[in-house]
């Protein structure tokens, strides 16, 4: 199946506004099209393999589950119910024939951060694209291979690679308060820097209060801290405030690859990310130089 432009004759810098709900530590909702209905508010979420609608949005539609099968969230386990939709699109970018995944799990992110969710946009229809979300303007934009072709990498680029073919997660070495490289994931649907209680205990990582948190599946335990400095290439941010769960462990186990952390939504609002899946390159410019 390939990506379908509605208007191929559209700008490269097609920018699609978006909107960042949840408080402090927001999600971004993205306005998507489903059946060439729409626009609905979906999640981007480069943690998540495939696309999801909630049962609402389903019944809406009138998609139909065609097979129901048990997944591993942070908070444990979930069950999706697959079906296809015809076209799902995000502004010009759009792919045909698509396999969702229903899940009531939206219901339950939605009023944990106060906002109706309709669905979530996962690496089924990320996978084709570079994608560049711009914090500062609140747009993103989607290129395909043939738009950008080979491209060079610029000191920003960061080789990545994905953790599984079941669980396409973003792994991308990082360092902590100078030690390292860790393998962690970049996930646009954290709303905070993760670490595991391993690399935490290595680093000796303070950590404090337990602060309940929302994830796939159900509640999870966060205890919050600190880092002096964390770097995904040459960007850097510091004094950074993270998290750190036990989750970890277990998400590990259900991708068959070590992850000893998430970079989330309060590192990455601090540059202009472009994830290309095609070159399997990420880049972060900083803000200020954009």
């Amino acid at each position: 199946m390939q990506p379908v432009a509605d208007d191929p004759g559209r700008s490269l810098f097609d920018r699609i506004p978006f909107r960042l709900v949840g408080g402090r530590n927001p999600l971004i909702l993205v306005p998507v099209q489903v059946d060439g209905m729409g626009p609905y508010q979906f999640i981007l979420d480069t943690g998540a393999s495939h696309c999801l609608l909630s049962p609402e949005l389903a019944e809406i539609l009138g998609v139909r589950p065609e097979i129901e099968e048990q997944a591993m969230g942070a908070g444990g386990a979930v069950t999706l119910a697959f079906a296809h939709v015809a076209s799902l699109a995000v502004g010009s970018t759009r792919r045909s024939n698509l396999q969702v995944a229903i899940t009531g799990e939206l219901r339950r992110i939605g009023e944990a951060i106060g906002c109706r969710v309709d669905g979530d946009l996962g690496f089924s229809f990320l996978k084709d694209f570079s994608v560049t979300i711009d914090y500062q303007a609140r747009t993103l934009c989607f290129a395909s291979l043939s738009q950008t072709g080979n491209g060079s990498r610029t000191a920003h680029s960061i080789p990545f690679k994905l953790a599984a073919e079941h669980k396409p997660l973003i792994l991308a070495q990082v360092i902590v308060n100078d030690q390292g490289p860790f393998q962690f994931a970049v996930d646009t649907g954290a709303s905070k820097t993760m670490l595991s209680s391993e690399l935490a205990a290595k680093l000796a990582i303070e950590i404090t209060e337990v602060r309940p948190a929302t994830g796939g599946g159900g509640q999870i335990k966060i205890f919050a801290g600190r880092a002096n400095s964390l770097a995904v290439g040459n960007a850097v941010v510091r004094d950074h405030d993270i998290g750190v769960g036990e989750f970890l462990t277990m998400l590990s186990a259900s991708i068959g690859a070590r992850l000893d952390g998430i970079v989330g939504y309060n590192f990455l609002n601090q540059f202009r990310v472009t994830i290309d899946y095609p070159r399997s390159v990420l880049e972060l410019v900083p803000a200020t130089v954009q």
